[in-house]
């Protein structure tokens, strides 16, 4: 399962896009900027999103190394952004973060996405999250890496490790239990955006 969620966490956030890539504020991509609120031991309780709005986050999958966690899709910000493009395409962006509950598991998402050289490897001594958008296109099963960062374990973004991807791939890349991680993710992302829109169309 350890190799399960980096699979996913290498490839989310970052929002998936196709019709709707979103580029991460000048806020989040200065250095020193706290983007992670922490709680107790360190686990990550909101994250700054591309709205320069601070979001809760929920957990989508765990294992002894590592969680994975999504902003919250029922924050208005996000559903003002997402949900008309959801129920009109089956689209949606969103911010991930992966919290690191070992140096390993840290290591072994560098070398998966690329990184192996000392330096990356060493880096991890002082991350503790990794935050990342991605685009999904559910009818279509993909999903898009835009961008991604690794933050220290005080919240704060190191902006020398920003990584931007346009890259698309099918979900029958991902193990089974990321695919099922996107799934929850996308049916979360489902009830919230018919929810958000019978509000605003006044329905009962």
């Amino acid at each position: 399962m350890r190799s399960h969620l980096r699979k996913l966490a290498a490839l989310v956030l970052c929002p998936l896009t196709l019709a709707l890539v979103c580029v991460p504020t000048r806020a989040q991509m200065q250095a020193n900027m706290p983007v992670i609120e922490t709680g107790a031991l360190n686990i990550p309780t909101n994250v700054l999103t591309q709205d320069n709005q601070w979001s809760s986050l929920i957990p989508v999958l765990s294992n002894p190394d590592e969680n994975l966690y999504i902003e919250d899709p029922s924050n208005d910000a996000w559903l003002a952004r997402n949900a008309e493009n959801f129920i009109d395409r089956g689209q949606y962006t969103i911010t991930l973060v992966s919290f690191y509950k070992t140096r390993r598991a840290c290591r072994e998402d560098q070398i998966h996405a690329g990184f192996s050289d000392s330096a990356h490897i060493d880096a991890c001594d002082a991350y503790r999250y990794r935050i990342r958008q991605i685009a999904v296109d559910a009818p279509e099963n993909t999903l898009t890496l835009l961008f991604s960062a690794m933050v220290f374990t005080g919240g704060t973004l190191d902006s020398t490790s920003i990584v931007r991807e346009t890259r698309t791939r099918g979900f029958n890349g991902l193990d089974a239990d990321s695919q099922k991680a996107l799934s929850d993710t996308t049916k979360l992302v489902a009830k919230q955006s018919r929810i958000y829109d019978a509000r605003q169309r006044n329905l009962p």
